[in-house]
């Protein structure tokens, strides 16, 4: 039985009706975006969201700050995205939540004629010292919670670095990784192989349709194999969520699953 999720949505002034929508359509758990203002772990009331737990009956889970950057060269930059990291473990700890989701950035790069050097494949042993150091602040926070940091594919394909940082932080039970199905689609697959060879840390799966660049549209409106990226799915126990930025979307993509009997 897949586990399906929604996102805090824009059109939603609070976590009371998220949660209500995701009771409404028969959704398992919401996706807190610490990209939104209103959902930043110090801001946020535990104990009122534990009675939106027990009153849906739903779950949460948390998608980083999509700005989060702990690898920065700068030392002092760097350790404030740690110290955010460590708020945001702690604050799923009190909740129960076991999926954190994180992007990792390309940084920043220097245009040469006809192509880009990104400063993190140059200076490589300095990135990949932070990528250590933030394994095991994350691993040591986390400490046997049954936590995990899954990482997650963007439009933009990984470059040598994050396949080098990659399989440093998966040394780690704490990490695991997240399928984007819409950006999968908009990168033309270019990361889908890393995913099919690292499958068996694959927990999460961001399940939205895309067509030619433009991600995050219902399913049955653009060219992602829905019903293989499900099979995959359910081969791995992730579960996933429907990561469309409307209700009207939301509602769209769950009739979608339940007219084409994916839906539990």
């Amino acid at each position: 039985m897949i586990e399906y999720g929604m996102p805090n949505l824009v059109e939603c002034k609070d976590v009371d009706e998220c949660a209500a929508l995701c009771h409404r359509l028969g959704l398992s758990f919401i996706e807190i975006n610490q990209s939104f203002p209103k959902y930043q772990p110090a801001d946020m009331d535990v104990t009122h969201l534990k009675e939106l737990q027990d009153r849906y009956g739903i779950g949460y889970s948390i998608h980083m700050d999509e700005a989060m950057n702990p690898f920065d060269f700068n030392d002092k930059v760097a350790e404030v995205y740690r110290s955010n990291a460590v708020e945001s473990i702690e604050f799923a700890k009190k909740l129960g939540i076991k999926k954190l989701n994180l992007h990792l950035l390309r940084g920043i790069y220097v245009t040469l004629p006809g192509k880009r050097i990104f400063l993190n494949d140059v200076y490589e042993e300095d990135y990949l010292n932070k990528v250590r150091l933030f394994r095991d602040t994350c691993e040591k926070t986390i400490d046997g919670s049954g936590i995990k940091i899954c990482i997650e594919n963007t439009d933009d394909p990984f470059i040598p670095c994050h396949h080098k940082a990659i399989p440093l932080l998966l040394e780690s039970k704490a990490f695991g990784l997240t399928l984007d199905t819409g950006h999968d689609q908009a990168s033309n697959h270019v990361d889908l192989g890393f995913f099919q060879k690292n499958k068996d840390r694959l927990c999460h799966v961001h399940l939205h349709n895309c067509k030619g660049k433009s991600p995050h549209l219902p399913l049955g409106e653009g060219d992602v194999d829905i019903s293989g990226m499900l099979e995959l799915v359910k081969e791995t126990g992730s579960d996933c969520v429907i990561e469309v930025k409307t209700i009207e979307g939301l509602e769209q993509s769950v009739l979608w699953l339940k007219e084409h009997g994916k839906y539990n």
